[in-house]
């Protein structure tokens, strides 16, 4: 996309975010929508859809803005139920599309893309969609958040999956998923260790707020190269930077000048990567998408696997607890998504992996739900207790 380009996206996106904003509608679903109106396939006002340097570099900080949003705080007390959830939400999802897709002679490569990506939980929209909604516990909450989050660990290790997958390269894919989880496990625990056993080192570098901004600067370049380096992929290293900096919430001081500076620090990133890259990326995978295939036959299948797998997994621990009304109402608020799942999709589709049609029926998933699950989980909310 050419400068010219992108100014104008960025002003029509932010017009229909302030009209849908109204609506609940998360601001990922305008920036998409944006796309697929300026793009090649409707006005044409987007006419270069090639992934270029600010593209793959707005990938990067995507992921480290999902990380950035994980808040490890209280969520450890919630990990049983949150664990069962996602490995129900995301196993019950994956199986269903597998099996029905490979039933309609779909390819297996193909499928798993499609029930990965669809198996995702967006966690930043879901953050955004429970500010909106008042009527559920803070077990809930949490649970939901934590679930959230679990899925994109998924999500960001499917990826790697992906990059060994080409032409059916399976030994390439156990390397990759072993790299990743010897990088994951020991880049959190290295930093878990420092933010745990060196605070009084890490305290006098986050009271000040250069020195904030420095740090928290240097983790995210510094990851992002080292992971390059050692060939694990930039877009882990983004992920484990924004774990990082989240993690600094996890110093404890009496006085709370340290959590407000780090709090500080979270919701001002969080607006620059909102303000600027969150859009470009989005607008990108919308002015991808073919509006012409989004009524197809393949979207209307995606869509109902979709659906009826998240919500039968994610209720599924909770129906069998007879807890129906905590188990429906987290059907409905895992099924929301609009994050990670483009990101994956887009990586299959750039390597073959996946059809244009395939491609357009994950965002199409991705709008629908991002924009009825916060209206319907908030109308649900008023009868039904979680």
């Amino acid at each position: 996309m050419i400068l010219l380009q992108i100014i104008l996206a960025l002003f029509i996106s932010r017009v229909i975010a302030l009209l849908l904003n109204k609506a609940y509608v998360p601001g990922i679903t305008s920036y998409i929508l944006t796309g697929i109106i300026l793009g090649p396939y409707v006005l044409g006002l987007i006419t270069d859809v090639s992934p270029d340097v600010l593209v793959n570099f707005s990938i990067i900080l995507l992921f480290f803005y999902s990380g950035l949003n994980v808040d490890f705080k209280g969520l450890g007390g919630y990990l049983k139920e949150a664990l069962i959830t996602t490995l129900s939400s995301a196993g019950i999802t994956l199986a269903i599309t597998l099996g029905v897709m490979m039933y309609l002679n779909y390819p297996l490569i193909s499928s798993l893309v499609i029930g990965v990506s669809i198996a995702n939980t967006a966690t930043e929209v879901v953050v955004v969609m429970l500010k909106y909604i008042s009527g559920i516990s803070d077990e809930f909450r949490r649970v939901l958040i934590m679930s959230s989050f679990l899925d994109d660990l998924i999500a960001v290790g499917f990826i790697g999956v992906l990059r060994g997958a080409i032409l059916g390269n399976y030994l390439s894919v156990v390397s990759e998923i072993g790299e990743l989880i010897i990088f994951l496990t020991a880049a959190t625990g290295l930093m878990y260790l420092i933010t745990k056993k060196l605070s009084r080192l890490i305290y006098p570098l986050i009271i000040n707020w250069d020195y904030l901004l420095i740090l928290s600067s240097a983790i995210l370049f510094g990851t992002v190269y080292f992971a390059m380096i050692v060939g694990v992929g930039e877009i882990y290293g983004a992920y484990i930077a924004g774990l990082a900096v989240s993690m600094l919430r996890l110093v404890k001081d009496p006085t709370l000048v340290y959590n407000v500076r780090v709090e500080e620090l979270v919701s001002r990133m969080t607006t620059v990567l909102e303000f600027f890259i969150v859009p470009v990326f989005f607008i990108f995978i919308g002015a991808k998408t073919d509006v012409f295939t989004m009524f197809s036959n393949v979207t209307a299948l995606v869509l109902t696997l979709a659906l009826v797998g998240k919500f039968l997994g994610a209720g599924l621990p909770w129906f069998v607890k007879k807890e129906y009304s905590y188990g429906s109402l987290m059907g409905v608020a895992m099924n929301v998504r609009g994050s990670l799942e483009p990101a994956v999709v887009l990586v299959a589709l750039e390597r073959g992996l996946i059809t244009t049609s395939m491609f357009t029926a994950v965002v199409s998933v991705s709008l629908i739900t991002s924009a009825a699950v916060p209206i319907v989980l908030k109308v649900l909310t008023r009868y039904v207790e979680a």
